[in-house]
């Protein structure tokens, strides 16, 4: 039950609309005349990366730009982000997007200042190096990317989604400014805050929850259920989407603590064998490992069930539970979320190789409140199915 606290967020985060324009003041407080501007090609046809690119060029730096993050991305695209940071001599990295850019811009620093291939450094505290500085600025609100000491690369030979957690992926400064967030589509905007959801539901129901994380997750919980319909139903929604921001941040900060379970566990071998966007992927299993957890966390679901604005008074505490599944599947309906894995276009054979697949992924399955045999992975497939 107590274990050590070891809370880090990064060496700065500025949150607010309009925080974009600290970034010059941030870069020179960091030394950096050369940064690498790390996105993908969707979010330069949004402007924004053209708007930090004046930004920086205004206050006399020279930016490179490398825009070939892909979604989901995979190891190789470290490489090449690398290979263009060098060229350029950059002494900074910016990220600059979702989850994606910000995980590459995260590998990109360590790898400019680590031998090696990014591979090597899959798993817990493999890079020995710190980084080059790095300022991430998120313009959708779901990963947290932008707090988290994590990267989610995807492994091509072996189909999976593999991690990278290490305290130098930390960000120098993470840039939060919700503004960022108006242009995303609905679509988008639902699942990366289904995501930001998932992040804090299972922090919140860990194996080895900590009470300052706990007061984080409940709070991110409550704000997704009030403002993610909101924010899908009108993106120009300002108090939604500064919210929604929040929410994710404050999702972000439980994933070095306390870190996530079973749905993120599950939804890397959907994700790489089907090229299903992570967010989506999660989105979509959240309620079935809910369903499967409840038992093992019975109390804390009831507060979910209320943070989500369903009235438990009365119900029987396993009653009550139950509440927090059906909130969550009704806020997904709301916000138009997939809720089969054939609606995606996977095959019912694919449960069996996906299971056994899931179940390398013991890094999340191993904090996860339930245990999780081969035979339970391939059960809650099979719902989700």
């Amino acid at each position: 039950m107590d274990r050590l606290l070891d809370l880090q967020i990064s060496g700065r985060l500025l949150f607010g609309s309009g925080a974009l324009g600290e970034l010059p003041a941030a870069l020179s407080r960091l030394g950096a005349r050369r940064p690498l501007i790390v996105t993908d090609a969707g979010l330069m046809r949004t402007g924004i990366p053209a708007q930090i690119i004046d930004l920086i060029q205004r206050d006399g730096l020279s930016a490179a730009l490398f825009d070939g993050v892909e979604p989901d991305p995979r190891i190789a695209i470290v490489a090449a982000a690398a290979g263009a940071g060098r060229a350029h001599a950059c002494d900074a990295v910016i990220g600059v997007g979702g989850g994606s850019a910000l995980d590459i811009a995260k590998m990109t620093s360590v790898m400019l200042t680590n031998a090696g291939s990014p591979a090597d450094y899959l798993g817990t505290d493999a890079v020995p190096l710190p980084g080059l500085p790095k300022v991430l600025i998120p313009t959708t609100a779901g990963t947290g990317s932008e707090v988290s000491p994590i990267a989610i690369l995807s492994d091509e030979a072996a189909h999976l989604k593999k991690g990278v957690v290490s305290r130098h992926l930390y960000a120098d400064v993470a840039l939060v400014d919700p503004q960022l967030t108006q242009g995303l589509p609905p679509h988008i905007t639902a699942y990366t805050g289904v995501d930001a959801l998932t992040h804090a539901i299972e922090a919140y129901t860990n194996r080895f929850p900590h009470p300052l994380v706990d007061t984080l997750a409940i709070e991110a919980i409550r704000m997704i259920g009030r403002y993610l319909p909101r924010a899908v139903a009108c993106g120009e929604d300002a108090e939604a989407r500064y919210h929604m921001s929040l929410a994710s941040t404050m999702g972000g900060l439980c994933l070095g603590t306390v870190n996530t379970g079973a749905v993120h566990a599950l939804a890397y071998p959907l994700g790489g064998q089907f090229n299903i966007p992570h967010g989506i992927a999660n989105s979509l299993l959240l309620p079935y490992v809910m369903r499967y957890n409840l038992i093992a966390r019975v109390e804390r679901f009831n507060r979910i069930a209320e943070a989500l604005g369903s009235p438990i008074d009365g119900l029987a505490p396993r009653a009550a539970a139950d509440r927090a599944v059906e909130a969550v599947e009704r806020l997904c309906r709301d916000v138009g979320i997939v809720s089969r894995m054939r609606e995606l276009d996977v095959p019912e054979n694919a449960i069996e190789p996906m299971a056994r697949a899931a179940m390398d992924v013991t890094r999340l399955l191993s904090i996860n409140p339930r245990v999780v045999t081969l035979e339970a992975a391939r059960e809650i497939y099979r719902q989700a199915y």
